[in-house]
């Protein structure tokens, strides 16, 4: 007996991040605490003094070879090579972005004045943006060189939040009181613009993706809206990409205080929810104990930009602890890394992970 538990500990040694993650996503026992920086991806390129627009005109190989030296140094299970670029999917259907030398790229104005001006857009070229091939094969490169060891996962805004993109954020929230069929119409577009991209970087071999729906928080919307809106389509994205490749890792991420929500997320189809500062962990564990997973939630801000490495630890067994220190659990931070977050802070956030003694 004795034995067969010393050859279960050892074959167990062996698993490498990428088989951590997938054990988590099925709420397996994992050898040690799973551990990922959320998207991070304008984090991973401001860190090393290089802007989103820079890295994007970049060629491939150069890009992708930052991103596998920063996690050398980070560790992470997971590697997003899209993030921070969602609004590519936009500027495919005729936007206009504002690069800036740190941070995400806006949106200059929306492409439509009205719910009813959905007609005049076309995803049909999404293939042909420049922006979206140099991804395409960035994360082809890093498929090749550590897809063996480490998830590659890409990063999309969620439906909800992709309509807003388009035609501004206070008229979608409008429309959902005053006209709810022109916004289902419009969420319909964005869910397949969303599909459709991602889609892409599925064949381009991504074996995860995340939905990010900030405007699905609970601090924005209502549970009945949640259920109205943001469900079916998060459903519909999932369900199409599973199809597509049904073991490919799916999470999404929604900012804010989504309590409330907790107990729909299983109805989505998700294996992980990504779950903000906001939301208490124990709570979290007690409602979605046995029914999916769920990662988070060190504050992106007061913890992994301006603590010390020390206070990250802290928050850090924190965090484990309050998650029950169980299978199902994912360690990141609660929200997209900011730019200038300390590598420090992220050594530590991964530190903790791999040193915190799981009771198996």
């Amino acid at each position: 007996m004795i034995g067969s538990e010393i050859k279960g500990l050892k074959e167990e040694s062996k698993v490498n991040s990428k088989e951590i993650i997938k054990k988590a996503l099925k709420r397996e026992k994992t050898p040690r605490v799973p551990v990922t920086i959320l998207s991070g991806g304008t984090w991973c390129f401001n860190s090393n003094g290089i802007s989103l627009k820079k890295a994007l005109e970049m060629k491939p190989d150069a890009a992708a070879d930052i991103i596998i030296k920063t996690n050398q140094k980070v560790n992470s299970d997971i590697v997003w090579p899209a993030s921070g670029y969602n609004n590519l999917a936009v500027q495919a259907i005729g936007g206009k972005l504002n690069f800036r030398e740190r941070g995400v790229p806006d949106i200059e104005e929306p492409l439509i004045e009205k719910l009813s001006d959905i007609d005049k857009l076309d995803f049909s070229k999404l293939n042909e943006d420049a922006g979206i091939k140099n991804l395409l094969e960035i994360t082809k490169i890093l498929e090749d060189k550590i897809g063996n060891e480490t998830m590659i996962a890409v990063s999309q805004w969620g439906p909800l939040t992709l309509a807003g993109q388009i035609i501004g954020i206070e008229k979608l929230m409008m429309g959902m009181v005053k006209d709810k069929q022109a916004v289902k119409e419009m969420i319909e577009f964005s869910s397949e613009l969303c599909c459709k991209y991602l889609e892409l970087f599925v064949d381009a071999g991504a074996e995860m993706i995340s939905l990010s729906d900030m405007s699905a928080s609970g601090d924005m919307i209502s549970k009945k809206f949640f259920e109205q809106f943001a469900i079916p389509c998060l459903t519909k994205v999932t369900n199409r990409i599973k199809k597509k490749k049904p073991d490919i890792g799916t999470m999404t991420h929604i900012c804010g205080n989504v309590t409330k929500f907790l107990d729909l997320y299983p109805t989505i189809g998700v294996d992980l929810i990504s779950l903000d500062a906001k939301v208490d962990l124990s709570t979290a564990r007690q409602i979605l104990d046995g029914k999916m997973a769920f990662g988070g939630n060190m504050n992106p801000v007061d913890i992994m930009k301006d603590s010390t490495p020390e206070d990250v630890k802290k928050a850090c067994i924190d965090c484990i602890e309050k998650s029950g220190a169980a299978e199902g659990y994912v360690m990141m931070p609660g929200c997209d890394l900011p730019p200038d977050a300390p590598l420090e802070n992220v050594k530590a956030m991964v530190d903790v992970a791999h040193s915190y003694k799981l009771v198996c």
